[in-house]
């Protein structure tokens, strides 16, 4: 009787193997495979969706890794927020979920050239900005032409941390290299474009003289990108500081934190990285106004792109130079990626920045924002450019001591005459 008890037990055991395997393999009554085991033993909450119990469940205070960076796609085919969306997505058009910073759609903050030459050349000429003598210009920090120039007849002025890597990825592309974007790598090297020179000696034939800067690009079309500068400094701060060095801390920032280490979170090193660039204890062009190296006042640009736009604007460029045929490099804010890279992870960085550091912050940028008319981190359209704010409410205190001085030099020069 004990053996066929045993023997019974060892066939229903048997039994209900074969029913799980069974299940498993037919799927008989169509069970959902994704659900995870933490989402079947939990019932939602009044008010609470199944995803939201989930997320409910995960660590809040969880710190964001803001040195990792998101996949970079190969090209771009779709500006942001208009290209199909993502199965998943599309799934899920019902459920929205609220975001605490709204990610505006880069194609809504999309300014006509036109205006945005007529914005800044109107506000150099306000501020007084405009050095360089009529009928000359003052060269940016790098200005570099395709190899092919004659081709496209174009000169580009590279400002750091706008894109320029993908800029010169292009101009590569431009000149006859088909590897994949991913591929090509030493793009900085200046050896690899064409020669300023060569402009300048073609133009001098022309003229019969000695061309001046305004003589030899003249005739070219002449771009720049320019960025949020506050998001631009995080963007410097991520790729020279967080990714660079072994704890993500440079020795000025521990003058203003000590108690900096490797476990410090990334707004606490970025709050001590802000204030050694403002008081000059960090001095690297990266992390520089842009506006004035860029001669942003006093140099004919035909095109100012934003970093933010590039997708939409680098359509008008390629227009202009017979590049159509060569797609643009993708990157993540063309993508959607860096939407949450400059709206959520800008307010992570800046969480640990004081008020009162933020106004010197914005005072060490003012004129990035009062030439170029960008938005502060408050600002509902952040990180695009504004051209309904008030620039004088926002940014005049942080220029009152120049222009008062301005406008006083002039008096005397006045009384002088």
């Amino acid at each position: 009787m004990f053996v066929t008890r045993r023997a019974l037990v060892a066939l229903f055991i048997l039994g209900f193997c074969l029913c799980i395997v069974f299940i498993a393999v037919v799927n008989p009554f169509d069970v959902d495979r994704n659900i995870g085991s933490a989402n079947i033993f939990l019932s939602p909450g009044d008010g609470e969706t199944k995803e939201e119990v989930s997320s409910n469940t995960k660590k809040k205070d969880k710190v964001i890794d803001l040195a990792i960076s998101s996949p970079q796609p190969a090209s771009t085919k779709f500006p942001r927020g208009k290209g199909p969306a993502p199965a998943e997505a599309q799934e899920k058009t019902e459920e929205k979920t609220e975001v605490k910073h709204k990610i505006p759609d880069s194609y809504l903050h999309v300014k006509q050239t036109k205006d945005i030459l007529d914005f800044v050349h109107n506000q150099c000429e306000k501020h007084h900005q405009i050095t360089a003598l009529p009928g000359e210009a003052k060269k940016p920090r790098m200005l570099i032409v395709p190899k092919n120039w004659r081709e496209h007849m174009m000169v580009y002025a590279s400002n750091p941390k706008t894109g320029s890597t993908s800029f010169k990825k292009w101009y590569l592309r431009i000149q006859g290299d088909k590897r994949n974007y991913t591929e090509m790598t030493g793009v900085h090297a200046m050896g690899k474009y064409g020669r300023l020179d060569e402009v300048y000696e073609w133009v001098e034939e022309d003229l019969g003289r000695e061309a001046r800067l305004i003589d030899a690009v003249e005739k070219l079309y002449k771009v720049v990108a320019v960025r949020n500068p506050i998001v631009k400094l995080m963007s410097g701060f991520r790729d020279k500081i967080l990714r660079r060095t072994k704890e993500g801390i440079k020795e000025p920032m521990l003058e203003i934190n000590p108690n900096l280490n490797i476990n410090s979170t990334d707004a606490e090193k970025y709050a001590a990285f802000v204030e050694a660039v403002v008081t000059k204890k960090i001095s690297n062009f990266h992390f520089s106004p842009q506006w004035e190296k860029m001669s942003i006042c006093d140099y004919p640009y035909d095109m100012i792109m934003q970093t933010e736009t590039t997708e939409q604007q680098i359509r008008e460029v390629q227009e202009h130079t017979n590049t159509q045929e060569h797609d643009f490099p993708g990157s993540r804010s063309q993508q959607g990626y860096d939407s949450v890279a400059t709206v959520h992870l800008a307010h992570e960085f800046y969480s640990k920045v004081s008020p009162e550091l933020m106004e010197r912050l914005y005072h060490y940028f003012r004129w990035d924002f009062v030439l170029l008319g960008y938005s502060k981190l408050d600002n509902p359209n952040f990180p695009y450019l504004d051209y309904n704010q008030d620039i004088d409410k926002e940014f005049g205190g942080y220029i009152k001591d120049e222009m008062d001085a301005i406008e006083s030099d002039d008096e005397s020069s006045t009384e002088g005459a």
